[in-house]
């Protein structure tokens, strides 16, 4: 009997909220454009596609005929819809309503504008935790696609991963398929001959056998360097061919068609799993260069791959301990879910259920919080991801628009808002929710008495949405790389091998942070520190006010926190006090009032440094300064936001952009995260003696 095998070919497009438009027509040229036109020229090959509503969305405004060849496919039988979370979001970060809903608005498309009633759905990143069937089942979906990784982390060898199982939660059932990792690496990057006979190795007598590729269509195109290497060289083209010509062993066919004619091969229950890259990427950096580490010791090793199946890497949860900037935006998005489904709650059983006005609104607040929920910003491997500024920007934006309709729906009094004291970040600790008309301040008692979040409604817009400077366990790769050169720059490389630096002396800016850059950070630097070094963070701190606890209170309008700490100054530890007292205003306006005490029996001097941060779009001259002022303008013109800092008195001000080296498509890239504006008092403070500092911070929305 002739050995066979069949093979399940598709593609998932998908493009980030909130990315450029030249960024989605770049793709479409080079990636979506041309591999949909070389499908529809060759009608025998059976193929699956997923596109994120994102794209549908580009595609239906900016490129409808994208839309109408793939009908003409679905409709001649060649290609199958495949749902998923209609803007691409971590299925196991969101409320399982959130998650029902998002499948639902895809589905809805796809049965409107195609006529089609999909029956499985992509899973976004192969991010899987156990308890996904039910609430996959419950909005109709039969079938998802995961990972070799996955089932090899079941116990589940290559052979028995070539057909698909069924795992339940709950008595709520779904069917698993999983993709080859091996022909994952292999299309396109090895030569289509080599193709061939891996899937030669791969037939076996028994006609049920399968082999799933199914990976992002950009890889075709997009990556770097692909799209020389896959249309004007012909790859896809020649390996279309030559799985025609072997048509009579390879047998293409969509997932609905194996389901149709196979059974399951039994029940398999997967552990918490994703891509394995992606398990290393969620790991500290530490734990990841050691991963990555073991990983290369065991390639020297005789029995290698037996030992490969048994290492583990991280969850993809753990972005949210590995980035506080991923869980902020995280956080925002469940408190914004529950203020949604409060008001729903409360209207359910009320005439306003029937209010259309209400409806369309409602509808309006829940489609831009599942935008908010997008994956790509929170968090990061090879692509930019979190470390893209428009990226955060997008989510912030939605959240707080979509926030913003809820609170004027629930018809919230246009006056400051009792201070709303809740585990925000889930941390164990209580931060402080100061809600007002035009601006949301949040405070952090806890760590530092900070501003860790500062919403502009009027503008949609965190002014705090910056990110601190991380190591990362691929700066090293980077150090190498500029040490040693380049090796063998002409191959066409997978996105997780590629080495490329974007400019000279990236390693220049390998500065980090170990502290959060959110605003009212109380500093007491060495005497000595310098702007250049404290815009390093490579200073000396003198104070344990940084990470300390304040205590907090509500007067009207005014905000104060108050910390009794510690200072280093010569050889000794001096008892000082700070209080900082923030009023808001109806306008986005604080006026920040800092007293600091001197409670030891000698006189000290400190170096005090109060420390802002602002997120803009793009840096400008301004976001460098070292001289006295009174105040200091930014202006923001993408976002539309004008930022006055302002002071009682002449005053030394350091600014300096926050700038990160992180690793892309594109390669190496240095990133602007925000501005930091840091003012710097020198203070002489005799036993019992006070000194007041004042600070307003103004921001306008430009019109």
């Amino acid at each position: 009997m002739m050995k066979k095998i069949n093979f399940i070919f598709g593609i998932h497009n998908h493009q980030p909220v909130g990315n450029f438009k030249e960024v989605l027509d770049h793709g479409y040229e080079c990636a979506y454009k041309p591999f949909v036109q070389l499908m529809w020229r060759h009608p025998k090959i059976k193929w699956s596609l997923h596109c994120s509503g994102i794209l549908w969305d580009y595609f239906r405004e900016h490129n409808p005929e994208y839309i109408d060849i793939v009908k003409k496919m679905k409709d001649r039988g060649q290609v199958e819809l495949i749902a998923g979370g209609y803007y691409e979001p971590i299925m196991p970060s969101l409320q399982d309503r959130d998650k029902i809903g998002q499948i639902k608005k895809m589905t809805e498309y796809l049965k409107n504008e195609f006529d089609s009633k999909p029956q499985g759905m992509w899973l976004a990143e192969r991010v899987w935790e156990p308890h996904l069937p039910k609430p996959f089942s419950l909005a109709g979906i039969k079938y998802t696609i995961v990972d070799d990784y996955h089932l090899l982390s079941s116990g589940l060898n290559a052979e028995e991963r070539t057909g698909y199982y069924i795992t339940e939660e709950q008595g709520y059932t779904l069917k698993l398929f999983s993709i080859n990792q091996q022909l994952r690496y292999y299309i396109p990057f090895k030569t289509v001959s080599e193709t061939i006979e891996f899937f030669r190795q791969s037939a076996t007598e028994n006609e049920g056998t399968a082999l799933v590729m199914i990976d992002d269509g950009e890889k075709f195109g997009m990556w770097p360097k692909t799209y020389k290497h896959v249309y004007e060289d012909l790859w896809l083209e020649n390996f279309l061919k030559a799985v025609e010509e072997n048509s009579d062993w390879i047998n293409t066919l969509t997932f609905s068609e194996y389901l149709e004619k196979y059974p399951s091969k039994g029940r398999a229950y997967i552990p918490t799993a994703s891509y394995f890259e992606m398990t290393e990427w969620a790991y500290p950096q530490k734990m990841q260069e050691e991963l990555e580490d073991t990983i290369k010791e065991t390639d020297h090793m005789n029995n290698s791959e037996r030992i490969k199946k048994f290492i583990r890497g991280g969850m993809w949860r753990n972005f949210f301990t590995k980035y506080p900037e991923s869980n902020n935006m995280h956080k925002k998005m469940l408190y914004v879910s529950e203020k949604i489904n409060a008001y729903r709650s409360e209207i359910s059983s009320s005439k306003e259920t029937r209010d259309p006005n209400i409806t369309a609104q409602l509808a309006k607040a829940l489609d831009l919080l599942y935008e908010g929920q997008c994956n790509c910003a929170y968090w990061h491997g090879v692509f930019g991801g979190l470390y893209l500024p428009h990226l955060r920007k997008a989510i912030y934006e939605k959240l707080i628009a979509s926030e913003n309709i809820i609170d004027e729906l629930n018809k919230k009094e246009k006056k400051a808002k009792k201070a709303l004291k809740t585990d925000f970040d889930k941390d164990g600790n209580n931060e402080v929710l100061v809600e007002t008309e035009s601006q949301n301040l949040y405070f952090m008692p806890q760590c530092g008495g900070t501003i860790f979040e500062w919403d502009i409604k009027k503008a949609n817009t965190n002014i705090l949405n910056t990110l601190s400077r991380k190591k990362e366990a691929y700066h090293r790769k980077l150090v190498e790389f500029i040490a040693r050169g380049p090796l063998n720059p002409g191959a066409v490389k997978t996105i997780h091998d590629l080495v490329e630096v974007k400019e000279e002396n990236l390693d220049h800016y390998l500065n980090y942070d170990w502290y959060r850059k959110v605003s009212l950070i109380d500093h007491f630097i060495h005497p000595d520190t310098s702007y250049e070094n404290f815009s390093k963070c490579k200073y000396g701190e003198q104070g344990d006010f940084v990470f300390g606890i304040y205590d907090f209170q509500e007067h009207n309008n005014s905000f104060k926190l108050a910390r009794n700490g510690v200072v280093w100054a010569g050889d000794r530890q001096y008892k000082i006090r700070i209080e900082k007292e923030v009023k808001l205003s109806v306008a986005p306006e604080a006026e920040i009032t800092y007293t600091v005490i001197n409670n030891d029996t000698d006189t000290v001097s400190l170096n005090f440094v109060p420390e802002l941060n602002f997120s803009f779009l793009g840096s400008r001259t301004e976001d460098t300064m070292n001289k006295t002022v009174k105040e200091w303008v930014r202006v923001d013109e993408p976002q539309k936001l004008k930022v006055e800092v302002k002071f009682e008195n002449d005053t030394q001000l350091w600014v300096f952009p926050v700038e990160t080296v992180s690793l892309s498509e594109a390669g190496f890239e240095r990133t602007y995260q925000g501005t930091t504006v840091a003012p710097l008092w020198k203070l002489e403070l005799k036993p019992g003696q006070k000194q007041k500092l004042h600070i307003t911070i103004q921001i306008g929305v430009i019109e």
